[in-house]
């Protein structure tokens, strides 16, 4: 972790909002930005393989453009209420995107999770599976290196996808997909439970990231009684 993930970890209490920022230190995969290591009160995370970026404060310009500059993927730079306009500025020719982190806010709805067409992926279905397109199974054999899959299955084949796409010790972030032509089913809502139920084992609170264009995710959040507690704002190149 380093002496500057020590003193972020310290700084950064395990909660919703730093749910990002917290995971890419706590699993050593955060490349550290700042402009004075001994004041850690602005500075930048960033993920060397997907390109997730995280600005807390507002650090010196010159550190931002470095950080995004270094990435060559696809870069995602996520900002809070308090320095959003000022990241903003700095990213003239970025596109900016609203989102909302979502926590549960009761019990789960009665969906039923325990048949036989949910469980674990293993890995060697996802290389027989030629109906899921290649950027899903791309990401899923990522996710596979960090996180348990839970699948919904039908005709024995693997349609839908729920897995940690970040955790802290009391928190996961919830990722899920579905292939296109099964989207609609219900499949989605039933994979995330059986996923939370699996997490909640391991004494984890699912967290839902979603931003305000995708209203698919959203619909879905507020159909298992999430509830929105915070904006972030995400910047994509455009």
């Amino acid at each position: 972790m380093g002496v500057r993930g020590a003193k972020i970890v310290t700084q950064l209490p395990d909660i919703p909002r730093w749910i990002y920022a917290r995971w890419m230190i706590l699993s050593g995969q955060g490349r550290i930005y700042s402009d004075d290591d001994h004041n850690m009160s602005s500075f930048i995370i960033q993920h060397p393989t997907n390109g997730l970026t995280c600005v807390i404060g507002k650090p010196g310009t010159e550190l931002v453009h470095e950080a995004i500059t270094e990435d060559g993927g696809n870069l995602r730079v996520i900002t809070f209420e308090e320095n959003y306009r000022y990241v903003e500025n700095v990213l003239k020719e970025w596109r900016q995107s609203p989102a909302y982190i979502h926590v549960l806010s009761g019990e789960l709805p009665q969906i039923h999770t325990s048949d036989d067409l949910i469980r674990f992926l293993e890995n060697d279905e996802l290389s027989v599976s030629d109906h899921i397109p290649n950027e899903l199974r791309n990401e899923l054999y990522d996710a596979m290196l960090d996180s348990p899959i839970a699948a919904f299955f039908t005709g024995n084949k693997p349609v839908s996808f729920c897995y940690a796409a970040a955790e802290t010790e009391t928190l996961w972030d919830i990722s899920i997909d579905t292939v296109e032509s099964y989207r609609n089913k219900g499949y989605a809502a039933r994979t995330v439970c059986f996923m939370i139920d699996y997490m909640n084992g391991k004494g984890k609170r699912p967290v839902w990231g979603a931003e305000e264009s995708n209203q698919a995710s959203i619909k879905l959040a507020q159909k298992l009684d999430f509830k929105p507690v915070e904006r972030i704002y995400l910047y994509n190149k455009k």
